[in-house]
Parts: structure tokens; sequence; C-alpha cells
């Protein structure tokens, strides 16, 4: 292996300690909710669960149907190539 090659390789092996470190540290200090039997069941009884301090909690629900005119209006707007016919 090239010098180059190594140090990416360490570079990223250091990473992946440091993510690895940072996400356990969270979950032992209580910053990341731990999925529990509890919340398991909770999930499946009303088909969410609450964590506490979530932004997306005081957002209004999302409206399906503008959602589906904003998608269908933007594959009307799109241009996309013909394929191209390919022979064997």
């Amino acid at each position: 292996m090239t010098p180059v090659a190594l140090a990416l390789l360490a570079a990223l092996v250091v990473f992946a300690w440091w993510r690895r470190r940072r996400q356990v540290r969270n979950v032992r200090e209580g910053r990341v909710p731990v999925m529990t039997d509890e919340l398991l069941r909770e999930i499946l009884e009303e088909g969410s669960v609450e964590t506490g301090g979530s932004v997306a909690a005081d957002d209004e629900p999302l409206d399906e149907e503008e959602i589906r005119e904003a998608e269908d209006r933007f594959w009307e707007e799109a241009e996309w190539d013909e394929p191209e016919e390919h022979s064997t």
C-alpha cells in the first residue's frame, strides 16, 4: 500500500473510533433514547413514541394531498431525455 492509502485508512479508522465513542457517550448520558421493550410496545400500540424535545412534535401534520400535487407538478415540469435504443 502506498503511504497515502495508509494515511487515508488510518484517518478512517480514527474517525470511526471517534464517532462510536461519541455515540456510546451520548447513550450513556441519556441524550439518545435507548430502544427498550416498553418503547417498542408504545410504538406498536400508538404508532409513535414521544422522545421529548423534538422540533417535529411542534410542526403541523403534513398535508398528503399538497405533497401529491407538488410531486405531480414536478414530474410534469421535469424534462427527461428519451431512453436510447440499444441494439444487441
